[in-house]
């Protein structure tokens, strides 16, 4: 699959097409919930078991499946370590699709309890030279309610067939000081959609979130939303890779503090050195 994306696709997508980055996205993630359509009804719902002939033909010579890859983790099976992570599919749209292609988990969001545009266009480009993007999104998504919905759809409520995390971020209109139940409201709708679950304190493209790091405005996060978990579900926080080690010592201490899951390292850096294409 790799080899069919950089000789044929990797290539159509950066030569061939002059479409906006984002607006190509935003089909591919069509296109993929588009994929996963006759999973909405089939005799056993929650199971990769009645697919679509040509779903099967997409597992069998596009993915590669090995017990020896298989992960437990929080008492979660991952087929395998790979995952979709956070920004790709923020509303679920494609999210019956990417246990088809192969991934072993798979992260939506970023979702905040208001939805929201996010910041204005144009604020995703590619970086040819460097292999890389740019991007400065704003948590652009429908909110916390819409992915429910969404997810409610695909009727995705009992078993998944891989993981499901969810990435919650603050509302913008949401001010600093009321962070904590922005998060609660956005965690209490979706608790029982999501596998685990990740606070994103560390975007650099909605102002003020990362200050949201510090030990006492994340202190009062995670208290809040562990009275709203009791325990049930995998909770992990993301954070920025531009802290100082200090900043870094200060999270783990209230990760433990909070019995948290985990870290997830790391969020888009700020930095711009070293790059060849011109920044942006």
């Amino acid at each position: 699959m790799f080899d069919l994306y950089k000789a044929w696709l990797r290539p159509l997508m950066f030569s061939v097409i002059k479409a906006d980055p984002e607006w190509l996205h935003q089909q591919t993630i069509r296109s993929l919930g588009w994929l996963a359509q006759p999973l909405l009804h089939p005799p056993s719902p929650n199971t990769l078991e009645t697919i679509a002939p040509y779903q099967r033909w997409i597992r069998q010579y596009w993915t590669h499946e090995d017990p020896k890859l298989h992960q437990t983790l929080w008492s979660l099976s991952f087929p395998n370590p790979m995952g979709i992570a956070a920004g790709f599919d923020k509303n679920g749209v494609a999210a019956r699709s990417w246990p088809l292609l192969g991934f072993g988990s798979a992260e939506l969001g970023t979702v905040t309890w208001h939805g929201q545009p996010g910041n204005p266009r144009p604020r995703l480009f590619r970086l040819p030279q460097d292999q890389a993007a740019l991007n400065r999104m704003g948590f652009n998504n429908r909110g916390a309610e819409a992915l429910a919905q969404q997810l409610q759809k695909l009727n995705l409520n009992q078993e998944r067939p891989i993981p499901l995390g969810i990435n919650l971020g603050k509302s913008k209109v949401t001010p600093l000081e009321a962070a904590a139940e922005d998060y609660r409201a956005s965690f209490r709708c979706l608790k029982s959609w999501g596998d685990y679950f990740v606070v994103n304190v560390s975007s650099p493209n909605t102002p003020g979130l990362r200050s949201l790091q510090a030990k006492d405005q994340l202190d009062r996060i995670l208290s809040t939303l562990q009275q709203e978990n009791q325990g049930e579900k995998p909770l992990l926080v993301k954070i920025a890779p531009d802290l100082t080690w200090e900043a870094i010592a200060e999270i783990v201490e209230l990760a433990q503090t909070h019995h948290l899951a985990g870290l997830i390292a790391t969020n888009t850096t700020i930095r711009r050195d070293h790059l060849k294409t011109q920044s942006l």
